[in-house]
C-alpha cells in the first residue's frame, strides 16, 4: 500500500473543472495517458479525491493476481490517522463491495463521538469480463446526501471502466499476431469502424470474439462526449454501408424514446412530423422488444407488420423500414431505425447481422450516459429518480405524500396562523434635536461633521457677528450721548427735555440688548451628549442663512426608535404591545426585537401610498446602526385563517378591480 497527501492544486482543478465540463471531458485524457495499471488507479483516486474534497480515499485493485491498494488523504489529516481510518473503515467496506458482487455505488455512515463520517464506495467494473476490477472508496466528513454523492462517484467509476476497456482493447490488438487478430476480431473491427456486417459468419462467434466485440463497442462509444455525438457517428456510418435513405438513433429514457441523431441532419425539431413518426416507431419497437420490419417483400421469421411502422412505410412511398432495439440486459437502452428504398428490401440474414453487430451498443449507451453526465445532470437525474421511486404507485412514499397533501389542504382551508406582515421601516433617534440658524447672518465656522460624537457644551457652529458688533458699538455711543443730554436737561431743570432724553436712552438700550443677544446666540453649543446626525455645512461656510433655516440635527445618546409604515389596508390588525423583529437593509441577517409603542391615529401620504406610522423602541442598538437607516419589520399581529394570510392581497385586488 502506498500513501500520500493530495496536492491542493489537483483538488482545486478537479473541483473547478467539474463545475463546467462533463466528467469525460475532465479526466478521460488523464486516464488514457497513464503508463501502467498502478498509475491508472492512482490517477482515478486523485481525481475522485479532488472532486469530492474527501478526507481519505482508497482504491483496491490487483496486478498479476496480487492485491494492491493506493491510499490518499487530504491536507488536514496526517498519514498515520489516514492509514488507521483506511484499515478500520474503508478496507472492510471495499471488501464488502467486492465479495457481495455489487455493481453500483453504496454509502455508509459512522458516528465517532460527536463526529459523523460518510463512506462512499463504488466498483470499477471490467466490462469485457463482467466482473469487479477495482473498488474506489472515499471517506467524507459530516452527514452527506446519497442522492447527490452516489451518482457522481458512480460516474467516475463508470468512466474509469470505459477507459479501462479502451486501454485493454488497444493492448490486446498490439500484442495479438496479425492473423489471429484479424480472424478473432472481425466482428469487433466491423463494429468499431461503424460498418454493418450484413453477412452472417459460417459459425457462431466464439465467446472470446463476442467479448471482444462488446469491448470494441464500449471503446468506440466511450470516445464520445455524449450519446448524441455517438449517435451521429453511428447513423452516418450505417447510412453509407447500408445504402439507406435515412438512419435514426434514439435513447430510451423514462418510458419514452428521445430521438438524438438522424443521418444527414445536423439539427432538427423534435416536434416535426418526420421526427415524430420515427420516435413513435422507436417506441413501438420498445414495446415489441424485438426487431420490427415492414416492407413490400415478405420476410421469413416473426416480424409482424406493426401499425406505426406500416404508416411510416406508407408515408415514405412504401419504403422498407426496420427498427432494432439495443438491449442492456433485459432493458432496452436505445433503438436504431432504418429506412431504405422499396426496391431494396431487408433480407433475414441481413437483419440477423445488423442485430448481432448493434447489440453490444445497448450495453454501451448507459455507460456513455453515466460517464459523460455533468454534475448538474447527475444531480437532476438522482433527484428525479428518487422522486419517481418515492411517488410510484403503491409505495409507502406515495401514501405518505398523499396523506401529507391532504393534511396540508385541510390546514390551509380550516387552520389559522399568526398574520406577520412585513413593513418598510426607518430608524430614528428617540430624542432628536433640530437646530436652526439663530440669526440672519453669514456662517463663519463649523466644528462638527455628521456622525461625530459630541459632549454637552461643546461648540458646534459659529456665525459671523462683525456687522452686529459694529451696530452695537454705534448704539453704545448713542446711548452715551443720550445719557449726557439727560444729565444736562436735569441740571437745567428742563423737565420736558429730560423726559425726551430718558425715553431716547431707554430705546437705544433696548436695541443694544437685542444686538447683544444676537451676538450671544451666534454660537450653537451641544445641549446634551449625543451624535451629530445632519451637519453637511463644511461646503457652506460663508453662506448667508436666513433666521429659522435648519442647519443641523443631534440625536441624544440613548434609545433608538423605529418608524414603521403600516399600509392602510392592514392598519386595523396592528396595535400597541405587539412584538416583532427588525432587519436593516445594511445587515439583513441581524434581527432586532421590538415592541410596538403606539400607532398614529391619522394616515399620511408617502410615495402615493396611505400609511399609518407605528413607533417602536429598539431593545438593543448595535454600534453600526445610525439614524435614517431603512429596513423591514415583521410584526406578530393577530390570528387569521391560513387561506386568508396566503391570498388576502389577491382577494383585495379582485374586489377593488372587479367588485366581487
Amino acid at each position: 500500500m502506498t500513501t500520500s497527501q493530495i496536492p491542493t492544486d489537483t483538488a482545486s482543478r478537479a473541483e473547478a473543472g467539474s463545475a463546467s465540463r462533463s466528467l469525460q471531458q475532465h479526466i478521460r485524457q488523464l486516464l488514457l495517458d497513464c503508463p501502467s495499471r498502478q498509475a491508472f488507479y492512482q490517477q482515478v483516486l486523485e481525481v475522485a479525491m479532488g472532486h469530492f474534497s474527501a478526507a481519505v480515499g482508497r482504491v483496491d485493485y490487483s496486478v498479476g493476481g496480487a492485491g494492491q491498494a493506493e491510499l490518499r488523504h487530504g491536507p488536514q489529516m496526517t498519514t498515520e490517522v489516514a492509514a488507521r481510518f483506511s484499515a478500520e473503515y474503508l478496507a472492510p467496506f471495499a471488501q464488502e463491495i467486492r465479495s457481495g458482487g455489487r455493481t453500483e455505488a453504496e454509502m455508509k455512515r459512522y458516528q465517532r463521538g460527536e463526529q459523523t463520517m460518510t463512506l462512499i464506495s463504488s466498483p470499477v467494473m471490467n466490462i469485457g469480463e463482467d466482473k469487479c476490477d477495482a473498488v474506489l472508496s472515499l471517506m467524507l466528513s459530516g452527514p452527506q446526501s446519497a442522492d447527490v454523492l452516489l451518482p457522481r462517484l458512480d460516474g467516475i467509476a463508470t468512466l474509469a471502466s470505459a477507459v479501462l476497456v479502451s486501454k485493454t482493447l488497444t493492448a490486446r490488438n498490439q500484442t495479438q499476431p496479425a492473423g489471429t487478430q484479424a480472424a478473432g476480431s472481425a466482428a469487433a473491427a466491423s463494429a468499431a469502424a461503424g460498418t454493418a456486417q450484413t453477412q452472417p459468419s459460417a459459425a457462431s462467434p466464439s465467446a472470446d470474439a463476442a467479448a471482444l466485440q462488446n469491448m470494441s463497442a464500449f471503446a468506440r462509444a466511450s470516445q464520445f462526449a455524449s450519446t448524441k455525438e455517438f449517435g451521429y457517428s453511428l447513423v452516418n456510418s450505417l447510412l453509407g454501408q447500408l445504402q439507406a435513405e435515412q438512419v435514426s438513433f434514439g435513447v430510451h429514457k423514462e418510458q419514452r424514446v428521445v430521438v438524438e441523431a438522424i443521418s444527414g441532419v445536423a439539427d432538427f425539431k423534435a416536434n416535426s412530423p418526420g421526427v415524430q413518426i420515427v420516435r413513435q416507431c422507436m417506441e413501438e419497437c420498445v414495446d415489441h422488444t424485438s426487431p420490427v420490419v415492414v416492407q413490400s417483400e415478405k420476410l421469413e421469421g416473426d416480424f409482424p407488420p406493426l401499425p406505426i411502422h406500416t404508416q411510416w412505410s406508407a408515408e415514405s412511398a412504401h419504403a422498407s423500414v426496420i427498427s432494432i432495439p439495443l438491449k442492456d440486459g433485459d432493458n432496452i437502452s436505445g433503438v436504431i431505425s432504418i429506412r431504405r428504398a422499396a426496391e431494396r428490401p431487408f433480407r433475414a440474414e441481413e437483419v440477423a447481422g445488423l442485430t448481432q453487430m448493434l447489440t453490444p451498443y445497448g450495453n454501451a449507451i448507459p455507460v456513455v450516459e453515466k460517464a459523460n453526465r455533468s454534475v448538474g445532470d447527475q444531480l437532476k437525474n438522482a433527484v428525479g429518480t428518487t422522486a419517481r421511486n418515492t411517488v410510484k404507485s403503491g409505495s409507502a412514499g406515495r401514501k405518505i405524500l398523499l396523506a401529507s397533501l391532504a393534511i396540508g389542504l385541510l390546514w390551509f382551508l380550516f387552520g389559522s396562523t399568526t398574520y406577520r406582515p412585513i413593513c418598510r421601516t426607518r430608524v430614528t433617534a428617540a430624542q432628536l434635536r433640530h437646530f436652526a440658524a439663530p440669526i440672519d447672518g453669514q456662517l463663519k465656522a463649523v466644528f462638527v461633521s455628521p456622525g461625530q460624537q459630541v459632549k454637552q457644551g461643546e461648540l458646534l457652529v459659529q456665525f459671523d457677528t462683525s456687522d452686529i458688533e459694529l451696530r452695537l458699538n454705534g448704539l453704545v455711543r448713542e446711548i452715551a450721548s443720550a445719557e449726557l443730554e439727560l444729565r444736562e436737561a436735569m441740571a437745567a431743570d428742563d423737565v420736558a427735555s429730560a423726559a425726551l432724553a430718558r425715553s431716547r436712552s431707554n430705546v437705544l438700550k433696548t436695541q443694544a440688548q437685542a444686538l447683544r443677544k444676537q451676538v450671544d446666540d451666534s454660537s450653537i453649543v451641544a445641549p446634551f451628549d449625543g451624535t451629530v446626525v445632519v451637519a453637511d455645512l463644511q461646503q457652506r461656510i460663508g453662506q448667508l442663512f436666513p433666521r429659522g433655516d435648519e442647519i443641523l440635527q443631534i440625536a441624544a445618546a440613548g434609545d433608538w426608535l423605529l418608524e414603521i409604515e403600516i399600509p392602510d389596508d392592514i392598519a386595523t390588525y396592528v396595535a400597541a404591545d405587539q412584538v416583532g423583529e427588525f432587519s436593516a437593509a445594511a445587515a439583513p441577517a441581524d434581527k432586532h426585537a421590538f415592541t410596538v409603542q403606539h400607532v398614529d391615529g391619522s394616515a399620511i401620504t408617502m410615495e402615493d401610498r396611505n400609511v399609518f406610522i407605528a413607533r417602536a423602541p429598539l431593545e438593543s442598538r448595535p454600534a453600526w446602526m445610525m439614524t435614517g437607516m431603512e429596513g423591514t419589520a415583521r410584526i406578530e399581529t393577530v390570528s387569521r385563517p391560513v387561506w386568508w394570510v396566503a391570498m388576502h392581497r389577491v382577494v383585495d385586488w379582485g374586489r377593488m378591480n372587479f367588485w366581487f
